[in-house]
């Protein structure tokens, strides 16, 4: 599920950068596909993996084979730790808008 986080990463960093542009599309297509129930043919999950465990293995062999082995599980981690994010993040805006302060606890 690296592909959700690439494709919120990249749509933003592509205002800015062509070649973030061309991550986000290939983001795109490979989060399209896996929600459609079909496998990413772009090979960008492999690309990020890649390069992930590419850099990580210079400082550290061990947690690069480490991440290399369970890298879908830390991708699902990761994809739910910032949708749950996202999800209080909107919440404390709405209390800000409706209460006027981010804690409903606080009066």
């Amino acid at each position: 599920m690296i592909c959700v986080i690439a494709l919120i990463v990249f749509g933003i960093l592509g205002i800015f950068s062509a070649t973030h542009r061309e991550y986000a599309t290939e983001a795109f297509d490979c989060v399209f596909r896996r929600v459609t129930l079909r496998p990413c043919q772009t090979g960008f999950d492999k690309k990020m993996r890649g390069k992930i465990v590419g850099k990580l293995f210079v400082r550290s062999p061990k947690a690069a084979g480490l991440v290399h082995k369970h890298f879908e599980v830390i991708s699902w981690f990761f994809t739910i730790l910032m949708l749950t994010s996202f999800a209080y993040s909107a919440y404390s805006g709405y209390n800000l808008v409706v209460l006027g302060t981010c804690d409903p606890a606080d009066p």
